[in-house]
């Protein structure tokens, strides 16, 4: 297995961010758990506190109403009351005693405690003398201190009560404290995972789309016929291994290719000779050189012939094409003159075009110097055009040849994406319309591919080896041209070809 696979990677990011989430979930629970933990603080200590301290409070006052106006009256239902407050008192009491754990808050209750029972006890010795004398008002022996010990005992519970709510207040701060700082928090952790899953997703994205990118553009390049092509392989993952298939499947198309063209060339040359000795015995028995022959003996003979001729002309273009391909076309470059060779091509399949009833007018704009160029590879190209043009155009249509000087910059396509030829300054571009039944729009590239041809039903018989407008395109690209159609079915079709003309001798300096 690949030592960097995809789902290695994917793996790992995926557990990048689990950890992240689960970093997350832990610190928000152990906040969350602390926080319970506050306000079960806050429920079940401070505000029970509170008000236990508030009500100590109310019982106390409640018990010097009632000691005084059973001082007043020496009405023993007041007395109930006083003892029914006392009580309640003493069981508030013990239970802030019991539910502290301050050391400095049961130093409190402990003063409390004390400061209540020193005004018990002050309470009973009045109601003892109450008891001797009768109703009397409140002594002043016992009044002043009795006053002072309340304020005190009130005073510390007061006080009991403002420590707890200070600490109250403090426990909201720091829980309000602790909410946004693990909010902020959160907010950081989840921001980052989010962060880290984006760049994660984009990088393994980009890794996976931008091999397969390659993938497709090498793709494109084999479907184009380049089986030279290959790919960098530059990762040992799963897309890498990919990529070595590719290349190893390019070899070995090459490998078949070059195969299929040896065994192609050597067919075809070893079938040209017999088919030559076959068609000089066949011009040998109709000039009766063998003896008289009778007139159905000689349209056999004129058929042979035109089959010898179409088979001779097959294998010329499959060994033209191997030639091209192994790189072996010769060129014989020379200045000649482009309309002369036009006019010799026009005049040669003139013949064949009026027995059709086709028409064909040729033009020149201005006066084209001589071009360099290999006269008899520009004599086949026109030939194969004129040809075609005759093929599938219909009796009494129209050819026309146009040749005109063209600016570089007026070149369509082929020099804008290639970048090539980028001294020429301008061109010799050759046009060949006809009035035939057109070319449909998305066959206008692959019809110079070798073996392609375009479907022509009704037009029984106009049959090829698909290699001529391929052989076409070979020769005018080796001159430093370009070659290409406007057509459309059923409106013909005008094939441009250019050549080039004028340099523009500064930009070899």
């Amino acid at each position: 297995m690949a030592r960097n696979s995809l789902w290695k990677r994917i793996l790992f990011g995926y557990l990048a961010i689990v950890v992240f989430m689960m970093a997350m979930s832990v610190y928000l629970i152990f906040r969350l758990n602390y926080l319970n933990k506050v306000t079960d603080s806050i429920m079940r200590a401070d505000i029970p506190f509170i008000e236990n301290g508030e009500k100590l409070v109310d019982c106390l006052l409640e018990q010097v109403r009632n000691e005084k106006k059973y001082l007043v009256t020496n009405d023993n239902a007041f007395m109930d009351l006083f003892d029914q407050k006392k009580r309640e008192f003493l069981e508030r009491l013990k239970y802030l005693e019991e539910s502290l754990a301050d050391r400095e808050k049961g130093e409190k209750i402990q003063q409390t405690n004390d400061l209540y029972k020193k005004y018990l006890s002050l309470v009973s010795k009045e109601i003892i003398l109450a008891g001797r004398e009768g109703i009397v008002s409140p002594d002043a022996r016992y009044e002043e201190e009795k006053k002072k010990t309340l304020d005190q005992l009130t005073g510390s519970i007061n006080t009991l009560i403002l420590v707890t709510q200070t600490e109250l207040i403090k426990k909201i701060g720091l829980f309000q404290q602790i909410g946004y700082k693990s909010t902020r928090i959160s907010l950081v952790i989840i921001l980052f995972a989010v962060l880290f899953g984006l760049l994660f997703a984009y990088f393994f994205t980009r890794s996976i789309c931008l091999p397969i990118k390659i993938l497709k553009d090498a793709t494109e390049h084999i479907a184009q016929g380049d089986l030279d092509h290959r790919i960098e392989v530059t990762s040992g993952d799963e897309i890498g291994t990919l990529g070595m298939a590719f290349n190893l499947m390019c070899t070995k198309l090459k490998e078949m290719d070059q195969m299929k063209t040896d065994f192609v060339s050597h067919v075809s040359h070893n079938l040209k000779t017999p088919l030559t000795v076959i068609r000089e015995a066949n011009d040998l028995l109709l000039k009766k050189v063998a003896g008289p022959i009778s007139e159905a003996q000689r349209k056999l003979l004129n058929i042979t012939k035109e089959e010898t001729l179409r088979l001779t002309m097959m294998i010329n273009d499959l060994l033209d094409i191997s030639r091209i391909e192994a790189g072996l076309m010769r060129y014989n470059f020379q200045y000649s003159s482009i309309q002369e060779i036009i006019r010799k091509s026009a005049d040669e399949i003139r013949f064949l075009a009026e027995s059709k009833h086709i028409h064909i007018q040729w033009s020149k704009r201005g006066d084209i110097p001589k071009v360099l160029l290999d006269r008899e590879k520009i004599a086949q190209v026109l030939d194969n055009l004129l040809s075609n043009a005759i093929k599938f155009t219909s009796s009494g249509g129209r050819i026309a040849i146009t040749v005109n000087e063209v600016d570089s910059k007026t070149v369509p396509q082929f020099f804008a994406e290639h970048n090539r030829l980028n001294t020429v300054r301008s061109f010799v571009r050759v046009s060949i319309s006809d009035t035939g039944i057109g070319i449909p729009v998305e066959c206008h590239k692959t019809i110079f591919d070798k073996f392609q041809q375009v479907s022509n039903k009704g037009k029984g018989g106009m049959k090829g080896t698909g290699l001529g407008l391929s052989i076409v395109k070979h020769i005018i690209l080796d001159h430093g041209g370009d070659i290409w159609v406007e057509s459309a079915r059923g409106e013909g079709s005008t094939f441009h070809f250019t050549l080039p003309f004028r340099y523009d001798y500064a930009l070899f300096s």
